[in-house]
């Protein structure tokens, strides 16, 4: 095999430098850290789902004055349960390098079943308050804000309106006045693709009222990729377990709650919120259905935390701040056992 003969009259063509007279050094491109890590259970943008409780006992006070530490005596008990539809979505609306913002709201709603009691006068009446359905209706919004390649700020808002009243019911609500508002501010690192860490401060009603307290998030992949952590203490806390690419199971707990405001009260005070808060321990199964759909179920049990009532007539209709040690006076002092439940959503994700 031989070779072609060079063209001996071919000249090259001189490169003219100053083309390039306008080119502008941008100097060190700047990296931004993802929000996400390996292996995450997906993010919900939109979901419905439905609640099934057993049953557990609520046990109530008399109408009165009932500090927290108070031994209060608790006659009257009743069978309660309850069921409801569940509506949420997280929606990017801005998704840039620089900042994700997130829009979302959900609808959120008890069907209470209770018995009544002969000659039980305030334990009925609080039957009659919350037979009528509990509901949650919130909007809320998520900023994800990275400042480096591994360090970032998260910020969330949330307002929320809460009552004794489903649509449809005759009851009076929802009043814009009685509006809750959240926030959570976070600091932390994701020093690489398995384990994201951080700090901050939550104003939140998880615990069923006003509250201020710190919180810790821990996400992480191990390296086999097969188990992990999804972590926001006190919120939640799960152990993640990997089956494969299309099957998930968490197994820990969520901290759910928040002030209902109890419109046409038969009490003699009027400015009436129940304190109702939650820990789901839980068993939660995720599995693909197809593309962008799963299914979730889950299954355990709650411990309430809270159910108390309390009256803001004192305070001019404005919720105050007991945290975990002040003094003010409860007008119910209830308690409500441990309940199992099911949950069963269905969910546009994305990984």
């Amino acid at each position: 095999m031989g070779f072609s003969q060079i063209d001996s009259s071919f000249v090259e063509e001189e490169e003219d430098y100053s083309m390039y007279d306008d080119v502008e050094d941008v100097g060190e491109i700047t990296t931004y850290c993802s929000p996400k890590i390996f292996d995450l259970s997906p993010n919900r943008f939109l979901s419905i789902g439905y609640d099934v409780t057993g049953t557990g006992t609520l046990k109530t006070s008399n109408e009165g004055a009932h500090k927290p530490d108070d031994n209060v005596a608790r006659n009257d008990q009743s069978d309660l349960n309850y069921h409801g539809i569940r509506l949420n979505a997280n929606i990017p609306v801005i998704s840039k390098s620089k900042f994700v913002l997130q829009v979302g709201g959900g609808f959120n709603q008890s069907r209470i079943t209770t018995n009544q009691l002969a000659n039980a006068g305030d334990h009925n009446t609080l039957l009659d308050e919350i037979s009528g359905g509990l509901t949650s209706i919130n909007l809320n919004t998520t900023l994800f804000k990275p400042l480096g390649e591994t360090n970032f700020l998260i910020l969330q808002l949330m307002a929320e309106q809460n009552g004794n009243y489903t649509f449809g019911s005759s009851t009076e609500g929802p009043d814009l006045a009685n509006t809750k508002y959240s926030g959570t501010a976070l600091w932390g690192k994701r020093p690489n693709d398995r384990k994201q860490w951080g700090v901050g401060v939550s104003r939140t009603y998880r615990a069923g009222e006003l509250n201020y307290i710190p919180v810790v998030m821990y996400n992480y992949t191990a390296a086999n990729r097969k188990w992990g952590t999804e972590i926001l203490f006190p919120a939640r806390a799960f152990y993640r377990r990997k089956i494969d690419a299309r099957n998930i199971l968490l197994a820990g707990y969520e901290l759910e709650g928040t002030s209902y405001r109890l419109y046409n009260t038969g009490f003699n005070a009027q400015n009436l919120e129940l304190r109702r808060s939650e820990i789901r321990a839980r068993v939660d199964y995720q599995k693909q259905i197809k593309g962008f759909v799963w299914m979730g179920v889950q299954a355990g049990v709650i411990l309430n935390y809270a159910y108390n009532i309390d009256d803001l007539t004192a305070t001019d209709n404005k919720d105050f701040y007991r945290g975990f040690f002040g003094d003010q006076t409860y007008t119910l002092s209830n308690t409500l056992s441990p309940m199992p439940y099911v949950n069963v959503s269905l969910n546009l994700v994305s990984k």
